[in-house]
């Protein structure tokens, strides 16, 4: 028995120091910086947005929070369907042209992806307001809802966030971006507020969301141009875009890819509440929504570590500094997957207790979809590192290929088994969807992941 306790002493012990050690190199201290700032700020978020939750929830009551729910799912599918997801090209090819020197690079590559962002933000409103009337008689709701939808698309409008992440992210201005959250989770609640206090109704609720959402996304734009004129890039105004597929090979083939594998990781995330908004009901789309809100509490701590450590990676591979690629990627995903089994567990105990003391009885049979789908984005948070990693190696594509695949697989799951099983069938499906992708990416990275192959620059 003596002999046991010492093996397992040694190894809590060498597996302590080589942890500790970890702290001492620059790159990791970086990450976790960034993270860090990143984390505090979603910490602070995440309770100002579980408290407009709950009072929202207890206010508007299961069918008027479906509603709510289906409003704030038309904007954001639509709002991201047209978006190019402008940061990840602005972070790849950013740090390259940073690496080389060369200012006039960046400077077209960021008017560059200005340009998207307003296009598609024009594009984006235009056609939610459009096809609102029809999403509403194809779900069979009620028609009194299109006026909602119509309001919340104007946010679309506004949401040209892309760019402005990029920039951030780019040059560690993670404190900056940090505040973001926070800024808009505290004018929201102030707003939920109000609404309770003077018994607004859910038009309000929907006014208060569309101002916020905005507030949120002025905030970026604003502190990205005061970034760009502190590193004195101000003047990208001026800068042609013409010949920025020369300057920038296989730009519009990442941009497209990335594209259509974030359109595709949208349906596969937003799709479960539209598919359940026109098989069930108002009040049934309710209690989904409830539950996914208690499961991205996950998400929520773990994802400072998914901004950050995007752009590492990338400078790395850039740096062609591979054994560091590898051992970032091993060390994070560690940490994350400790994270998350720690938060499910905690949740499968007490998560009963906790959506009773806050939402109320009302919704309580959201505790056993949300036990279901906390564990999907379990599985989600194990590999957070696999989407980051595919970019960073310049290899949308495989990642598209991925992702189509898992969304396809994932959508044909999910008629039948909310058909059969209701709202917990849509939380079984995510799980199951989260497995494939996951070990597609892993088929697709392994060979990457061996230090001793040498790979040309991507």
């Amino acid at each position: 028995m003596l002999v046991y306790i010492r093996r397992l002493s040694a190894f809590i012990s060498t597996v302590s120091s080589r942890i500790s050690g970890w702290f001492q190199e620059d790159i990791f201290r970086r990450l976790l910086l960034n993270a860090g700032k990143l984390l505090s700020a979603n910490g602070i978020a995440a309770v100002l947005g579980v408290v407009g939750t709950i009072l929202t929830a207890r206010i508007l009551g299961p069918e008027n929070y479906g509603i709510l729910a289906l409003v704030l799912a038309y904007e954001g599918t639509v709002g991201r369907l047209v978006s190019f997801n402008a940061w990840q090209a602005i972070i790849k090819y950013g740090s390259e042209a940073i690496e080389d020197g060369n200012r006039d690079r960046l400077q077209q590559l960021i008017k560059f992806g200005f340009s998207l962002d307003a296009s598609s933000a024009v594009v984006g409103t235009a056609l939610a307001i459009l096809l609102s009337g029809w999403v509403v008689a194809l779900l069979g709701w009620d028609a009194a809802i299109r006026s909602l939808l119509i309001l919340y698309s104007f946010l679309i409008l506004f949401r040209w966030s892309g760019t402005p992440i990029g920039i951030l992210r780019l040059f560690d201005r993670f404190d900056l971006l940090s505040y973001t959250a926070v800024i808009s989770m505290t004018v929201r609640l102030l707003g939920i507020i109000w609404c309770v206090w003077t018994g607004q109704g859910l038009y309000e609720f929907v006014l208060v969301y569309l101002i916020t959402g905005i507030v949120g996304q002025l905030y970026l734009l604003c502190v990205s141009l005061w970034e760009l004129q502190r590193q004195q890039i101000g003047n990208f105004v001026t800068s042609s875009i013409r010949g920025v597929s020369r300057n920038f090979a296989g730009i519009w083939d990442y941009m497209w890819t990335t594209n259509v594998n974030s359109t595709i990781r949208l349906v596969s995330r937003e799709a479960d509440e539209l598919i359940i908004a026109g098989l069930t009901s108002p009040a049934a789309l309710g209690l989904f929504k409830v539950a996914k809100q208690f499961s991205r509490i996950l998400p929520m701590l773990a994802d400072p570590l998914y901004q950050s450590i995007y752009p590492e990676l990338t400078k790395l591979w850039a740096a062609a500094r591979r054994k560091e690629f590898v051992s970032l990627i091993k060390r994070t995903t560690l940490l994350v997957t400790m994270v998350a089994m720690s938060g499910w567990l905690g949740f499968l105990l007490l998560g009963q207790l906790i959506i009773q003391l806050t939402v109320g009885t009302a919704f309580q049979e959201a505790y056993g979809i949300a036990v279901i789908y906390m564990f999907a984005l379990v599985i989600s948070l194990c590999g957070f590192s696999l989407q980051p990693t595919m970019l960073a190696l310049g290899l949308p594509r495989n990642s598209f290929k991925v992702q189509l695949i898992a969304t396809i697989l994932y959508l044909l799951l999910l008629f039948p088994v909310v058909a059969w099983l209701g709202i917990v069938g849509a939380a079984v499906a995510y799980v199951l969807y989260y497995l494939i992708w996951t070990i597609f990416m892993l088929w697709y990275l392994w060979p990457y992941f061996n230090t001793g192959v040498t790979y040309g620059k991507s």
